[in-house]
């Protein structure tokens, strides 16, 4: 794909080609970064990394985010500064078509790979490569308008196309930016997440109540915190029994690495919130 439009930016001087191109290669570098990631995300914990290698993910997609944004805002510069000295695309011609076509019917066939492989994996970086590959696809049919627009001696719109264009590189890399520096900052997860933890906590036997429910991400998996309050009269080993069933009914959440459980133990009567 790249290949192609590169090929086809050496045949036009259209902008929107040449900020399709660079929008390949980016997705050219994102695929790498995060095959690289992913195998080492994917990783068994080690003396050094005890809890595994999970925020490698969300490093990728970091990166990923930082050269989008480069990309994006070049496209941008470019586009302006074409525009200010009066340079209008007029070499387009059919190649230049042909290859955005292309991109909508390759990107749209990726998509639906991506989304099932990273459906079976759970893999959030391969989802991400899904929503960009269907996301491709429509700035290839924006961009195949704009550039077939300018064919017809209208070569402004292919300079608002290409804008256009840079403005969506931009807007991706920020919105894949945010999401993973949410990950590797611990960002809390969302408050249905969080009933969910509540809920399989307090199925376990031996449980009156949960509280003090702290959550955070560890790269794209969670890490999570309670007090489960327990019969003031049970044994040591009953006590942590039921610790152990807290922990097994948390963790089988897909979503939830490591459950940390406090006993904290209940005088009789119970109070009214318990079982």
């Amino acid at each position: 794909m790249l290949v192609l439009k590169a090929t086809a930016t050496s045949l036009s001087d259209s902008l929107t080609i040449f900020s399709e191109t660079l929008n390949s290669l980016a997705d050219c570098l994102a695929a790498i970064v995060i095959v690289v990631f992913v195998r080492w995300a994917w990783m068994s914990p080690d003396p050094d990394h005890p809890f595994g290698h999970r925020r490698a993910e969300p490093i990728a997609g970091l990166v990923v985010a930082i050269f989008t944004g480069i990309l994006g805002f070049e496209v941008c510069r470019q586009n302006v500064i074409r525009i200010w000295e009066g340079r209008l695309s007029e070499a387009i011609g059919w190649y230049p078509m042909a290859a955005l076509a292309a991109t909508g019917v390759i990107k749209s066939g990726l998509a639906v790979y991506f989304a099932r492989r990273g459906r079976r994996l759970d893999s959030p970086a391969l989802r991400a490569l899904s929503v960009d590959c269907r996301n491709d696809v429509l700035v290839a049919a924006q961009g195949l308008i704009g550039v077939f627009v300018a064919a017809y001696k209208l070569q402004i719109l292919d300079n608002i196309s290409a804008f256009i264009v840079g403005a969506y590189i931009l807007y991706s890399g920020h919105r894949i930016g945010m999401e993973n520096i949410d990950y590797l900052m611990g960002r809390a997860p969302d408050a249905e997440m969080l009933r969910t933890i509540h809920a399989a906590a307090q199925r376990a036997a031996g449980v009156q109540y949960v509280d003090n429910i702290k959550a955070h991400y560890v790269g794209t998996f969670i890490h999570v915190e309670l007090t489960a309050h327990v019969d003031g009269e049970l044994s040591t080993t009953r006590s942590h029994q039921v610790a152990e069933a807290v922990r097994d009914s948390v963790e089988q959440i897909d979503a939830v690495s490591r459950a940390f459980v406090h006993i904290e133990p209940v005088a009789r009567p119970f109070p009214a919130t318990g079982r």
